[in-house]
């Protein structure tokens, strides 16, 4: 599939647009009427003279969770952050839920869509970071209604029926007038978990959520994330956590070089290594 590179004009770089010249791929992804949620397609990032993404592809269906692993620096969180464009790809396309992510067609190019459809299509998208990220001086009630409220404009009796469900979940209904400075670790990353389901999305972004957790508090939040995935929803999980890959992920894809070396069944991935180099990575990461 060939290569599709941004180019800037003058006017255009004034403007802050970014341009992209599209007459190789079809405006719609090639599975977007077959239930696939997040698909990408030949998606490329460059930061200076890095590399960070290389024409990667990936496709994840409706209920589908997919485990993004591989050795730091290989581009897992930028893919990521790609998807709901808090990094602006430079080159393919990002859909969810088939709608183009941070650009549009004009005139037979794609161009840098405006902020408002970006901030749309984010709020279809969860997503929990390393970090908590929670608001320091709201409650734990305060944090969860933040989003419903002055976002979706949700009414305010539905977003509290919506928080306490949801807290109920991930099982902090006891926590509900705590400040963030009150909770453990594990109890913040499960508040960010609820604050971000409580905006409904369609699919959960994860991005190594138990690597700032003690050991004996990232059960707590791996228990969540499985809860998620037996009820269905649709999740893309970078992680190290071996084991939640293995019994959770329904497929694995190992990144390195900022590519997609290998995608395929989770079972598959960890019994029978397609290349010695993953096979070093399990090894390594078990002995871990």
């Amino acid at each position: 599939m060939p290569n599709e590179s941004f180019v800037r004009s003058g006017r255009e770089e004034n403007a802050d647009r970014a341009v992209l010249s599209a007459p190789a791929l079809s405006t719609t992804p090639s599975q977007g009427a077959h239930g696939a949620v997040v698909e990408l397609i030949d998606v490329g990032k460059v930061f200076g003279a890095t590399t960070a993404l290389s024409h990667v592809n990936l496709k994840v269906a409706r209920g589908e969770t997919v485990a993004i692993v591989g050795p730091s620096g290989s581009g897992k969180t930028t893919l990521l952050r790609c998807i709901n464009f808090l990094v602006p790809y430079d080159s393919g396309r990002v859909y969810v839920n088939g709608q183009l992510v941070g650009y549009r067609e004009e005139r037979g190019r794609l161009v840098r869509d405006s902020e408002h459809n970006v901030n749309q299509v984010r709020k279809r998208i969860g997503m929990v970071f390393q970090r908590f990220n929670l608001f320091r001086h709201r409650t734990v009630l305060g944090n969860l209604l933040e989003g419903p409220l002055y976002v979706l404009r949700v009414p305010k009796r539905e977003a509290l029926t919506r928080a306490y469900e949801v807290l109920n979940m991930v099982g902090l209904a006891d926590k509900v007038t705590a400040y963030p400075d009150q909770l453990s670790g594990g109890q913040q990353q499960r508040v960010a978990i609820a604050r971000a389901l409580c905006m409904q999305p369609e699919v959960m972004l994860f991005d190594e959520v138990t690597s700032a957790l003690d050991p004996e508090l990232v059960g707590e939040v791996l228990a969540v994330m499985r809860r998620l995935a037996q009820q269905g929803m649709t999740m893309i999980v970078v992680t190290h956590e071996m084991s939640f890959a293995r019994d959770v992920a329904d497929r694995v894809a190992f990144m390195e070089g900022g590519t997609i070396v290998v995608d395929q069944g989770a079972r598959e991935f960890f019994t029978r290594p397609q290349t010695p180099r993953i096979e070093s990575f399990l090894r390594r990461m078990s002995l871990a």
